[in-house]
């Protein structure tokens, strides 16, 4: 694992998010469908993770379920020691909005909002009125403060993804929940946001948590993680494309 500096005073040292035994299943028996299967791993403080695995595994429900996005059917999940199934759908939803981030491909942005009147916009959600110089803050680090005026159509598709992820970090979050988040980018956009999620977290001791279905994206992680079928059947560290690809091209012909 890459070495990490923590400006927030988070170490490494601790577990962002604890998976135990996480089942989450569709329908009812006989037809009963298990998306994930007795999951049980770690995503430590300061760290990058990536989830990957054929179509079907489970990969966004497993994001779904640690962002408490879901609820599972068994298991626990711990977000920073709390375990979300002894929160009230309230709680759960303050945890949220006050302690994770989220970055989707789809960027979900509000057209008629500004970059930064989107940024701040989860702020405003939780009652509280954003400071304009954090807003603007939050975009230069992502290479926009020039163009914290301008609506989502003015910008690029990259240009957009990043607002995204300014937006996710304007709560300053424990953790950050990207699922495929450059999945409808070109390459060289791709790129530079992948980038920035690495110095998110080399450099501001952040944790990312990321599905992809793209060997290079899942290169600038610490780790991957292998889904298949609902089960965790493999972790490569210190994983390079062609490794991760490798990996990959065998659970999708087993």
């Amino acid at each position: 694992m890459r070495p990490t500096a923590s400006p927030s005073g988070r170490t490494a040292a601790s577990d962002a998010v604890r998976l135990v035994g996480l089942t989450r299943t569709y329908g009812i028996a006989p037809r009963e469908v298990a998306a994930l299967r007795e999951v049980s791993t770690t995503f430590p403080a300061c760290s990058f993770s990536a989830i990957m695995g054929p179509s079907g595994s489970g990969k966004s429900t497993l994001l779904h379920c640690a962002a408490g996005l879901d609820q599972p059917t068994g298991g626990q999940v711990l977000v920073g020691g709390v375990d979300l199934s002894t929160l009230s759908e309230r709680e759960r939803t303050e945890l949220r909005r006050d302690r994770l981030g989220f970055v989707f491909q789809s960027f979900n942005l509000i057209a008629s909002l500004t970059a930064a009147q989107n940024v701040a916009l989860p702020i405003r959600l939780s009652g509280r009125r954003p400071p304009q110089e954090w807003t603007r803050e939050v975009l230069t680090l992502v290479g926009l403060g020039e163009r914290m005026h301008r609506r989502p159509a003015e910008l690029s598709g990259g240009q957009q993804q990043r607002v995204a992820i300014a937006r996710a970090l304007a709560v300053q979050p424990e953790v950050i929940f990207a699922d495929e988040p450059t999945g409808a980018l070109d390459s060289r956009s791709g790129r530079d946001v992948l980038a920035l999620l690495r110095r998110l977290v080399d450099e501001r001791g952040h944790t990312v948590v990321m599905v992809t279905h793209d060997p290079f994206a899942a290169s600038h992680a610490d780790r991957v993680l292998f889904l298949s079928d609902g089960v965790l059947v493999d972790e490569l560290c210190s994983p390079d494309s062609r490794s991760v690809a490798a990996r990959l091209a065998e659970l999708e012909t087993a």
